[in-house]
């Protein structure tokens, strides 16, 4: 997980993928007051109430343990 360039803004990180075709994609991951915002390429946004992004976190650490390191 990186952050971004803008340090004016220490709660936004971006995050490298590929999407289902195999592309390299970026995630970018914002806090927007009490909300938690995932920005999937191209631009579709899903927004978490704190709790939602608290499970979601949870979810993924998660299942991170059922992959094999690459």
């Amino acid at each position: 997980m990186l952050p971004t360039d803008d340090h004016s803004d220490d709660l936004r990180w971006r995050i490298p993928c590929r999407d289902s075709s195999g592309e390299n994609r970026t995630v970018s991951i914002l806090v927007m007051g009490d909300r938690v915002a995932v920005v999937l390429p191209p631009g579709d946004t899903l927004i978490f109430e704190a709790d939602e992004a608290d499970d979601f976190a949870a979810l993924l650490d998660k299942v991170s343990t059922y992959t094999e390191p690459s």
